[in-house]
């Protein structure tokens, strides 16, 4: 038997949190298994990002940012 392989991508916030659990429990019913799972960062969206951080941070990184992205990579078979 061949091995398969799926990726999933989600948002990494409370939102793409949720959905990838739903996922995983929707998969591994149907005997996939987790080889990895990477997050990556979000980024400052814009030219005017810089100088809004070195104004107020706090309120920059929620105006002024992207969501980073969770990738899953699944495997089955074997």
């Amino acid at each position: 038997m061949t091995k398969e392989y799926m990726n999933l991508q989600f948002p990494n916030n409370a939102k793409g949190q949720a959905d990838k659990l739903d996922a995983l429990r929707t998969y591994s019913a149907s005997g996939w298994t987790v080889t990895s799972e990477n997050i990556s960062q979000g980024k400052f969206k814009g030219e005017k990002a810089c100088c809004l951080a070195l104004l107020c941070f706090p309120l920059a990184f929620c105006a002024g940012s992207s969501d980073g992205l969770i990738n899953i990579t699944l495997e089955r078979g074997g």
